[in-house]
């Protein structure tokens, strides 16, 4: 019930996200550090910019280390594929749908890894990435995305 009430609860705020503003890009590309990651990171929808601008502040008040402030930024680049708007999502959670694109936006992780392995120039971001979220889930990323 808990896991529903959050989806809920992130899926009204997903129509109320706005623009990043300068002085969080400016933040963002300081801790990105990194064109490549810069530019996965700006292909994702403003609403999934905006919720790991989220989960990047959430992060902040646990951590400090420099690849899991990445990491917050980057945890749902394979989302940036396709477009899913808000009832696709909603829909795609609950199983209503599932066709190839409910199955990509499921599996979003995966495609991130693999982005990450093509578009990147560093394997130890892609190591982090997999080591952190695909093998197991970060604890202190598993408390902040929601």
């Amino acid at each position: 019930m808990n896991e529903l009430f959050l989806k809920a609860k992130r899926a009204i705020r997903f129509l109320f996200y706005k623009d990043i503003s300068i002085v969080d890009q400016i933040r963002i590309s300081k801790i990105l550090d990194n064109e490549q990651l810069e530019q996965l990171f700006w292909k994702m929808s403003k609403a999934d910019r905006h919720h790991s601008l989220e989960v990047l502040e959430r992060t902040m008040k646990y951590s400090n280390n420099e690849d899991l402030l990445k990491l917050s930024l980057l945890h749902d680049i394979g989302k940036s594929i396709s477009e899913y708007n808000w009832l696709f999502r909603i829909m795609a959670e609950l199983k209503l749908v599932t066709n190839r694109k409910a199955f990509d936006y499921l599996n979003h992780e995966d495609i991130g890894y693999d982005l990450l392995k093509e578009n990147i120039d560093n394997p130890d971001i892609s190591k982090y990435y997999f080591d952190n979220l695909l093998t197991e889930k970060n604890e202190i990323l598993d408390k902040t995305d929601f």
